[in-house]
């Protein structure tokens, strides 16, 4: 399904809303206003001048609706200003005996917003030049400014927001406004969105332009986003923030010893913060982000006490963030369908999300992919093409092995560092492998800071297999393969969907992911002390000691300084026991075998599963490489380190919010 296409129609048909409604207001209001019914009151001049600014009001409230809606300048400014001549065109049906003709001098006009922080407004500059044939009037210059303002005033109330709004070049005070000009942002977490809401009760207005306002239930009052609306239909979107400070605590113990890991962030719109599908610990709680376009947004991060812009991408998603559908325009509006995606490793102390308010805001070199600076150096269509990628330090061959004629193939997944390999193949049931009928789809390339594979592996007998001789029949498979910048590992995301089906399913072996390195030694996880791995140098099963202790978090082969293996998080590793309970028994479990082989395995022999009903499960973890690089466990002197940190102790990260 193409993303983008469906977001145009959704936008364009919110867009046509917008203009119908705006249209019929102001035609209605020029039609209906007490200077029509009384023009010996004033001059045609001045009579033509009332409507040129009233039509340009509507004009900059129209211009920001459509910006609200699809974050595109250049779109709303040219919408706006072909609704602008069309005003024009109905001022001049009023008086056709006036003979009235109009010429906008553009350079001089404008429409301008600075929206998403404490001060915010909407302005717009006109110069028109008109003639009154009719009335043998010529060439009468006419300028005029329509300016809605908004200030948030700090305000020590956890119940009431505080602003005050002026109009205008002179910033008069705008007191006539009701709760009906008001709308808090309020996000429903069930639906993942945003909503406008009006206040129960109408608001305190001051002279000077103050109002004091009760907060709904459901806005943080610490961190809100209101619109304001005048009469005009001039619209302005404030908020008491402007930024988001993420301060993280690494556990010092642990990443004191650990030098060149990167863990990979993916914000999402309701402010959770995940890393390998699992959310890292946020206090107090995480805030959602404002709807705020994708080109304004911006990533600092305080590296070794130096605060700087780093690289980051914003990726659009589909399917609860279960589907990538690639990079994000920078025209779109952030919404629940995209993440913000950047790396962070221990000497990373604050990350700052910010934005850009002005909406002539441009797209960040950080956002953009740059080939002098990206370590995506061989991401060219020709390597692409050939199941290659590369981060500068892992280079990963993506290929789909045919086994035989009949359903029999093996996607595959080798990733070399220097002299070492690893191979993943990847959805394995009932000891049958999977078919493609596609070949992997590059979803992301020429990454700024990682590149994204999907694939949809299937079984015989059709799409989710559906024939007698198929023991599994209606489930469907996605694979996701991502490789990160600067990192010795690539992550996977595999997804199961098993939908209600009319036939007997029953699972005697289920494997998302096989991994064989080159060479090596096994080690595994066999449960911890004191917070660190208890190590297994055997091979065999190994599956869930107890019902309190989720035991096995990565294994790997080693030798020497080169090796390969498997890592997840606490998360990850109960959803290795997901078929425990179906089970009725101890069915799930990691498996370590002599053939320098380890098995993702959430049914094994131990137990089968049988079910008809619908089910959907994924699995997230990353693949490591190495040689001469961090491994995934190894000990230096009385230090036991590797990349298992990253995966059992993530940083915890407070976030707060600043204007």
């Amino acid at each position: 399904m193409n993303s983008k296409g469906q977001f145009s129609i959704i936008a364009a048909l919110l867009v046509a809303v917008i203009l119908i409604s705006t249209v019929i207001v102001t035609y209605s209001t020029i039609r209906n206003s007490p200077i029509q019914s009384q023009p010996q009151v004033l001059s045609a001049i001045d009579e033509t001048n009332f409507a040129i600014k009233q039509i340009f009001g509507f004009t900059v409230g129209y211009y920001g609706s459509v910006l609200r809606v699809t974050g595109n300048s250049s779109y709303a400014k040219t919408l706006a200003l072909n609704y602008l001549y069309s005003g024009f065109e109905n001022i001049a049906n009023m008086h056709p005996e006036w003979g009235t003709s109009f010429k906008v001098n553009e350079a001089e006009t404008e429409l301008r917003t600075y929206w998403f922080t404490n001060t915010s407004y909407s302005i717009g500059n006109l110069a028109v030049t008109y003639n009154l044939t009719g009335l043998g009037i010529y060439r009468i210059t006419y300028q005029t400014s329509c300016k809605l303002n908004i200030q948030i005033i700090k305000t020590n109330s956890t119940t009431q927001a505080c602003l005050n709004v002026t109009k205008d070049e002179k910033n008069e005070p705008l007191i006539n406004l009701g709760k009906q000009n008001f709308k808090f942002y309020r996000y429903i977490n069930a639906s993942s969105a945003w909503e406008l809401i009006n206040p129960n009760t109408e608001p305190t207005a001051y002279a000077n332009g103050t109002y004091i306002i009760n907060i709904p239930s459901g806005v943080d009052p610490y961190a809100y986003v209101i619109q304001v609306e005048d009469s005009r239909g001039i619209i302005v979107t404030a908020s008491s923030f402007s930024r988001y400070t993420c301060t993280l605590a690494w556990n010092e113990a642990f990443y004191s010893t650990l030098q060149d890991a990167s863990i990979v962030v993916e914000m999402l719109q309701n402010g959770t913060m995940r890393w390998l599908g699992q959310n890292i610990q946020l206090t107090p709680r995480a805030k959602p982000i404002p709807p705020i376009p994708i080109r304004a947004i911006r990533v600092n991060q305080t590296i070794n006490g130096v605060n700087r812009e780093v690289p980051f991408q914003i990726e659009d998603w589909a399917s609860e963030y279960r589907i990538p559908l690639g990079l994000t325009s920078n025209a779109t509006v952030l919404s629940n369908r995209q993440m913000i995606v950047f790396l962070v490793n221990a000497k990373v102390s604050k990350i700052t999300i910010w934005w850009d308010g002005r909406d002539i805001a441009n797209q960040t070199a950080y956002f953009i992919y740059n080939p002098a600076t990206s370590p995506f150096k061989n991401d060219n269509v020709a390597d692409v093409k050939n199941g290659f990628l590369s981060n500068g330090l892992l280079n990963l061959t993506i290929k789909i092995v045919k086994i035989s004629d009949t359903f029999d193939a093996v996607f595959q997944v080798v990733s070399k560092m220097k002299t070492m390999t690893s191979t993943s193949e990847f959805m394995r049931i009932n000891d049958e492998r999977s078919w493609y009928y596609s070949d992997p789809s590059y979803v992301i390339h020429h990454g700024i800071v990682r590149d994204i594979v999907q694939e949809e592996p299937e079984w015989k007998g059709g799409p989710g297999g559906t024939t007698s001789t198929c023991t599994c029949p209606n489930t469907f498979a996605q694979v996701v393969i991502i490789l990160p910048a600067n990192a010795t590992y690539y992550t996977y995301q595999l997804r199961l969907m098993f939908v209600e089906s009319q036939q007997n399913r029953t699972i005697t072996d289920l494997c998302p992911i096989k991994i064989t390195a080159s060479t090596g030694s096994p080690q595994t996880e066999n449960g911890t002390v004191s917070g660190y791995p208890t190590v297994s140098s055997s091979t065999g099963t190994f599956y869930n000691y107890s019902t309190s202790t989720w035991a096995h978090h990565w294994s790997q082969y080693i030798s020497g300084l080169k090796g390969a293996g498997i890592m997840f998080t606490d998360d990850a590793n109960k959803m290795l026991y997901a078929f425990d309970t179906i089970a009725g028994n101890k069915t799930g479990a990691l498996r370590v075998n002599s053939d320098r082989s380890i098995e993702l395995l959430p049914v094994t022999s131990m137990a089968q599963v049988q079910f008809k009903y619908a089910l959907d499960v994924t699995w997230y973890g990353a693949v490591a490489t190495f040689d001469a690089t961090t491994p995934i466990y190894e000990v230096v002197g009385s230090q036991k380190t590797g990349l298992w940190i990253t995966a059992e102790y993530p940083p915890t990260i407070t976030v707060t919010t600043q204007s």
